[in-house]
């Protein structure tokens, strides 16, 4: 009888195991589907997103606008897009996710034996001027009627590499329809401004006789976005472009320490729950890029490929965050962003100003 028992018991949990087995692969097939049928309704928008993003880069080919700027106003002017139930799932999975396979990717463009160039006091030049910019537009942004957080993402954009860093930085941030407006103002202001900078800085400077390597490093150092200091530096000499773009490297590099700072901050404020504080995985990415660019793993038909990919991705995230806001949205925003945007530009051209004026290693340019 016992060993019946025994038997009947064996039975009874087998049965129970050849029950569960179905149950269990028949949730993960329902997990499995419901993520593919979100994967398929993120198609049209990403791709839609992707198809701007490279008419942006190949309308930039032929005019005088950059290619952050048409993306821009493709975005703007596509603002129906972002109410569309079918386009709307991707548009926002192209703000989040190609905002950081972009940023990744820049890392490949990176070296640090070409960084090392600029001479350790133009590097703690650039740390402390990116520290000062964004620490004063979040101290100061009550002043002009804006909340903290638009001060960090108009600060950051100004301080490291314009929109590509304001995407950064609120990839990082709880996603809200104020969050999308703040984002396409700071996108809108950066670029407007850096457009601007790119046509008057080096007409400025060859008036004032600036020498070629201090005029790069003027550029370099201010200018909010990449393609705009590449544009700038170049107009006035192959020398200054290359310091240019030396100069304005570095400055997207400190999009890291930027974003593990956030990372601490979000812990201690609660938004990470009770875990540590991590890197998020696409600055982790982009350092290994650093890494393999600067050991010089890197081919170079790789390294044109990802970065015309990283642009592509970015430029397609400008124009997603824009078609998901309305203009009048933005509109609303009112002079103070204006203000605090413009102030935080003139604040980052007079530090470099000042210090291309006795930096050693710029002394001679």
């Amino acid at each position: 009888m016992h060993q019946k028992s025994e038997r009947s018991e064996q039975d009874i949990r087998d049965s129970q195991r050849r029950a569960a087995r179905p149950e269990g692969r028949g949730k993960w097939r329902q997990g499995a589907e419901s993520r593919w049928r979100s994967g398929l309704s993120c198609l049209p928008g990403v791709a839609v997103s992707l198809l701007a993003g490279g008419l942006a880069i190949w309308g930039a080919g032929y005019s005088q606008l950059p290619a952050m700027m048409i993306a821009l106003l493709l975005g703007v002017g596509s603002g129906t897009l972002g109410r569309n139930p079918v386009m709307e799932p991707g548009l926002a999975v192209s703000v989040r996710v190609l905002t950081r396979v972009g940023v990744a990717l820049l890392g490949l463009q990176i070296s640090l034996g070409t960084i090392l160039q600029i001479g350790v006091d133009g590097l703690f030049y650039l740390v402390g001027a990116t520290v000062a910019t964004i620490g004063l537009t979040i101290l100061v942004a009550p002043l002009f009627g804006l909340r903290r957080g638009f001060g960090l993402l108009i600060g950051g954009a100004t301080a490291i590499c314009g929109a590509s860093a304001a995407l950064a930085i609120s990839a990082l941030l709880p996603p809200s329809a104020r969050l999308n407006r703040h984002l396409s103002f700071t996108i809108m202001a950066v670029t407007a401004l850096s457009t601007v900078a790119m046509v008057a800085y080096p007409a400025g400077l060859l008036a004032l006789g600036v020498g070629d390597v201090r005029a790069g490093f003027v550029l370099g150092a201010s200018i909010h976005d990449v393609a705009q200091v590449v544009g700038a530096g170049y107009a006035i000499s192959d020398t200054a472009g290359e310091t240019a773009v030396v100069v304005k490297l570095f400055r997207v590099m400190l999009l890291v320490p930027l974003v593990f700072v956030l990372a601490q901050w979000s812990h201690r404020a609660g938004r990470a729950g009770a875990a540590a504080p991590r890197v998020p995985l696409f600055i982790l990415a982009f350092l290994g890029g650093v890494a393999a660019s600067s050991a010089g793993v890197v081919p170079v038909p790789l390294s044109g490929a990802a970065a015309l990919a990283s642009q592509v991705m970015l430029t397609a995230s400008v124009f997603a965050v824009c078609a998901l806001t309305p203009l009048s949205g933005i509109v609303r925003a009112g002079a103070g962003p204006v203000r605090l945007s413009l102030a935080a530009t003139l604040f980052i051209l007079g530090l470099a100003l000042a210090a291309s004026a006795w930096l050693l290693p710029f002394s001679g340019g």
